[in-house]
């Protein structure tokens, strides 16, 4: 009687799973649809002007540039902010801009105190831009010629005051693509962040400040990058902040818009991950743990299972069911999120890596929300409490 009450507490675990999943299917089509909107640009086209910080990126900058002036867009100007660069960047800047009048720089010689660099870089390289429709686009995002086309016509189309999307990310080595892909599902599960899609809960609201598309006039209610000067995820407390505000918000897969590599090392992925789940959290320790016990708790509860069922006498048909159905939901989910990486069969194997390696991101997410010291970009910077 008791072996048969612990086999039904157990099938919660593949039952769970199986929400988990069905959830992340309904967020990945509430975002995804907005890909396929194939709106016509208004016209005339209302004016637009693609803004991009850049902090030593001497060795990208250029095709980025070069990328940005082939957009298919009527009309617009190209603003780059040089922040205190230390590398070739301002002299390529200066270069391009020598050969395409389309092209503004404006270099940041200093960063006042209270205020993290990328957000002062945009504050203000902001100020005298006087166009509709600001393109944040990060001097690391390779834009197809009609992204800000299609960005702007759905937006436009649809009355939204900001859009934010999600471009295809590169991942040319095997850790970059056993990571990202399960980095990026736990993040989306623990935040809930297609519920930035649904105007009635102004409490939820993600950004990627790598592609953001804000109409200039909302930008400036809430306080331009001034407002969020201090956020490690300014992005993200930006769109909070236009959405507690009354701005239509919202968020997209948008492979077809773009590319980009998001981090190159383990390095970067260890610290560059906790950075964006503790300050998604505002250092809430809360989702941050839930998500660790999960990971910890489902190997072991899959070797319970296994180990229940071979050493069952009588009946083990109740261990074998739920075991094997939390394991079909499991890896399930794993190459769902391994779909779109381009992993070969073979390396999905180094799941039994990769899960660690993922509870280790997130407990060092945890150690962030504790201490609010993070690494970024090789600098000591403090994780910020405040949630607008």
């Amino acid at each position: 009687m008791q072996s048969w009450i612990l086999s039904s507490i157990y099938w919660t675990i593949p039952i769970g799973w199986l929400g988990l999943i069905a959830v992340a299917l309904l967020a990945r089509r509430r975002m995804n649809r907005l890909e396929d909107d194939q709106s016509p640009l208004p016209q005339p086209a209302p004016t637009l002007a693609i803004v991009v910080p850049a902090r030593n990126e001497a060795e990208g900058i250029e095709e980025c540039v070069r990328r940005l002036l082939e957009q298919d867009y009527p009309a617009f100007e190209l603003h780059v902010i040089n922040d205190r660069s230390t590398d070739e960047t301002g002299a390529i800047l200066d270069q391009l801009a020598h050969d395409n009048p389309r092209v503004r720089v404006r270099h940041v010689t200093e960063l006042p105190p209270g205020w993290l660099g990328k957000c002062h870089a945009l504050s203000t390289g902001t100020r005298a831009i006087e166009a509709e429709w600001m393109l944040f686009v990060d001097s690391d995002v390779k834009l197809e010629p009609a992204a800000a086309r299609r960005m702007i016509a759905l937006a436009q189309s649809r009355e939204y005051d900001a859009l934010s999307a999600l471009p295809r990310i590169e991942a040319p080595s095997l850790w970059e693509r056993l990571l990202l892909p399960l980095l990026a599902f736990a993040w989306g599960a623990m935040f809930r962040i297609s519920q930035t899609n649904e105007d009635s809960r102004p409490e939820h609201a993600f950004a990627n400040g790598q592609l953001f598309l804000i109409r200039r006039a909302v930008y400036e209610r809430v306080g331009n990058h001034a407002a969020v000067r201090d956020q490690i995820v300014e992005d993200v407390m930006l769109m909070r902040a236009m959405k507690s505000s009354g701005a239509r918000c919202r968020l997209m897969l948008g492979p077809s818009l773009g590319r980009t590599r998001m981090q190159t090392n383990l390095r970067a992925i260890f610290h560059g991950w906790a950075r964006i789940m503790a300050g998604s959290s505002g250092r809430s320790m809360l989702p941050i743990i839930v998500a660790i016990v999960l990971c910890i708790v489902n190997p072991i509860a899959l070797v319970t299972g296994v180990w229940m069922a071979m050493h069952e006498t009588n009946g083990a048909m109740k261990w074998w069911m739920p075991t094997i159905t939390h394991a079909g939901l499991w890896m399930g989910m794993v190459m769902w999120c391994y779909r779109g990486a381009g992993l070969r069969m073979r390396e999905v194997m180094w799941i039994a890596i990769a899960w660690p390696m993922v509870t280790a991101v997130l407990m060092n997410a945890l150690r962030v929300c504790v201490t609010g010291r993070v690494d970024w970009r090789g600098n000591a910077v403090m994780v910020n409490r405040k949630a607008i």
